[in-house]
């Protein structure tokens, strides 16, 4: 499920030693209220960190086509016509992000079947002309279909939406996982707090970014939700 955006911005700037207040109470009071009282981050910065690493995680999510959060952040483009090129942003203007995971024929929503190229012209040939073929290619960057018109879905994001949510206290639509995973991303690039390098906290927030991104691939099954919360 997605999770809120204040989660990773609290998280972060507690991390980051950014939260106003040195006691119990006023610690609490300032996590709650997210007031940032640190010098090194301002809120703006950390505001942009975040939703940069939000992007990376939904291109890499769009990388795997079969990956099953696909689904948050889907898409489709408009119609496409054979041999049109191959679109950048979808039906809504929001930009394409990762790997088409499918070709569907825009009349009946019937998907496709990938075909080499010269199958799909010897298929145009008017011979075929009472049977229904539903075959796609892509290459380079256009499509070559045997259809009217298709259209084309993989996963999308818009920064601009995503920057206005997080303005607005919404929800990062990446799944709940992502959000320890940002949070660790956002320690690992922030070494102008002035950690020292033998305290190894930019390292040790780097390599559990790196296995954050291992668990989103599926390639680790190391916890991360818990890891390292304490703060200062």
């Amino acid at each position: 499920m997605p999770f809120a955006y204040t989660l990773v911005q609290r998280q972060s700037a507690l991390r980051l030693s950014q939260m106003a207040g040195s006691d119990q109470s006023t610690l609490e009071a300032a996590y709650v209220a997210k007031t940032l009282d640190g010098a090194e981050v301002p809120a703006s910065a950390l505001k942009d960190l975040i939703l940069m690493i939000a992007k990376e995680l939904a291109q890499l999510i769009g990388n795997n086509p079969s990956h099953p959060a696909r689904t948050f952040i889907y898409g489709r483009s408009s119609n496409l016509s054979n041999l049109a090129s191959t679109p950048s942003t979808d039906s809504n203007g929001y930009e394409f992000v990762g790997q088409f995971d499918s070709c569907v024929d825009a009349s009946s929503n019937i998907p496709c079947t990938w075909m080499p190229p010269q199958t799909i012209e010897d298929e145009s040939d008017s011979f075929f002309d009472d049977v229904e073929i539903y075959n796609y290619n892509i290459h380079g960057n256009h499509i070559q279909h045997t259809r009217t018109s298709v259209y084309l879905e993989g996963c999308v994001w818009d920064q601009a939406t995503q920057a206005a949510l997080y303005d607005a206290g919404g929800d990062c639509p990446l799944p709940e996982v992502c959000a320890s995973i940002i949070v660790n991303g956002v320690c690992a690039n922030a070494g102008q707090v002035g950690w020292s390098d033998n305290a190894g906290q930019i390292a040790s927030a780097n390599a559990l970014y790196q296995q954050g991104i291992q668990l989103l691939m599926g390639g680790s099954n190391v916890p991360l939700a818990s890891t390292n919360v304490v703060a200062g």
